[in-house]
């Protein structure tokens, strides 16, 4: 399932991890990581940077539920993340110490499961939608383009990233206006989407930079197959929104700044791939480093391209 949302699980016993794993058997688009409330393990299961935290104060051994949300929070990249605690103390004043320390609902057991079924959802969906999607293409943006590459850093797993971009995209902006730009760009990022999920594997990422650039992170193994068929496929239906008179001449032609007439190609689309195979990342910086190159590389080859790049440190 692609753009998964992730979920932490901190309960030092089995319980809340018992509950979950109940009510979303059928679910594949929620992972969830269990972590005892010990700061080494907990420490760790941030790394993954989740949409939604979960404490369940009655499993916590030594420390109240206040107190390791309090921590929580203090982590750089999970101090906007939401919590929700779970508890059988129904005093009042203890509820609204544990809401002061930054959590952001606080559920009294016994828990009704369809209840909690239903605030996991529906929190996840609204952090989703409020997360500076793309209003155009509805995909995740920059904020989650970067934790999603900090997830995979600290997974030590081999992933790939495909760098998206459409070549002179601009010419058909100036000749076909910005409501037909924008259709290709929906129809580029449904196009990537679709065969992500049809070659792709559960956990993989679609993600919108913004304008005409997208960036995919998959699972090693499928990446060269999915960079491969989208720009196959995209050659083949790209000429849809261009008129008769353009196919049939191979180029669009616009006046430049000196009113000249010049000729600009049919569009193209490049995907440049970097992974973690040939050379290990520490940071979304040297990720970014290394896309950018590549791309660059890419798009100096005529035509729809698909580039690996395979270089060793």
């Amino acid at each position: 399932m692609i753009n998964t949302k992730y979920i932490v699980l901190v309960d030092d016993t089995n319980q809340l991890c018992n509950i979950v794993n109940k009510i979303f058997a059928r679910e594949s688009n929620y992972e969830f990581f269990t972590s005892t409330s010990d700061r080494t393990e907990l420490r760790k299961a941030l790394l993954t940077i989740p949409d939604l935290i979960i404490v369940n104060e009655d499993g916590l051994k030594e420390d109240s539920a206040a107190t390791v949300c309090k921590y929580i929070k203090k982590n750089k990249e999970n101090n906007i993340t939401p919590i929700i605690v779970t508890s059988s103390i129904k005093i009042e004043e203890h509820r609204v110490d544990v809401l002061k320390s930054g959590v952001e609902y606080y559920i009294v057991k016994p828990l009704n499961e369809q209840y909690f079924y239903y605030t996991i959802k529906n929190l996840s969906h609204l952090i989703a939608s409020n997360r500076c999607l793309s209003a155009l293409t509805g995909l995740p943006g920059n904020l989650q383009i970067d934790n999603e590459m900090k997830r995979r850093i600290a997974s030590k797993k081999l992933f790939a990233i495909l760098y998206a971009d459409l070549d002179n995209f601009k010419s058909y902006n100036d000749k076909y206006g910005f409501m037909n730009g924008d259709e290709v760009i929906k129809y580029t990022a449904t196009l990537i989407k679709n065969h992500i999920q049809k070659y792709g594997s559960k956990g993989d990422f679609l993600g919108h930079i913004g304008g005409d650039d997208f960036v995919a992170i998959v699972d090693y193994e499928n990446a060269k197959k999915i960079g491969r068929m989208i720009v196959k496929e995209f050659d083949k239906e790209i000429k849809a929104f261009y008129s008769e008179e353009d196919l049939r001449i191979g180029s669009i032609r616009l006046p430049n700044r000196k009113g000249r007439i010049e000729k600009y190609p049919i569009m193209t689309l490049t995907v440049a791939m970097i992974s973690n195979r040939y050379k290990p990342y520490s940071s979304t910086l040297e990720i970014g480093e290394d896309g950018a190159a590549v791309k660059k590389k890419a798009k100096m080859i005529p035509g729809s391209t698909f580039l690996e790049d395979r270089r060793r440190n």
